[in-house]
């Protein structure tokens, strides 16, 4: 996936850079960021107190959000079908003509983490 790049504002200039992921624990970063999808069928996964959560991109999605303050309990994994600000930019913006379909689906999973 490729991390959008943001203005003092926190909203996407439009520029990209390569992001490998990451695998840590959350307490260690921050994270208030968009990212661009190279595959729409992508899964996210956490995991902890003998669970593992995982939310997979199934169609439709091309970019997420992901929140999660650090030393926080929380974390939030947003799919969304453009990114931040699209409807004022026009970047990332799909539109869907009169009488068209437009489907976008994602599924939630919870299991015993190993």
């Amino acid at each position: 996936m490729r991390k959008l790049s943001l203005d003092s504002r926190g909203i996407p200039t439009g520029d990209e850079e390569p992001y490998g992921g990451f695998n840590g624990r959350l307490e260690e970063i921050s994270f208030d960021d968009g990212f661009a999808l190279i595959h729409e069928r992508t899964s996210f996964s956490i995991a902890g107190a003998s669970r593992r959560i995982s939310v997979d991109f199934l169609e439709g999605y091309r970019y997420t959000q992901i929140f999660a303050p650090k030393d926080k309990d929380y974390i939030a994994i947003e799919p969304m079908t453009a990114p931040t600000s699209a409807l004022t930019t026009g970047r990332g913006l799909r539109l869907v003509g009169p009488g068209e379909r437009f489907r976008a689906t994602f599924r939630i999973r919870v299991d015993a983490s190993k």
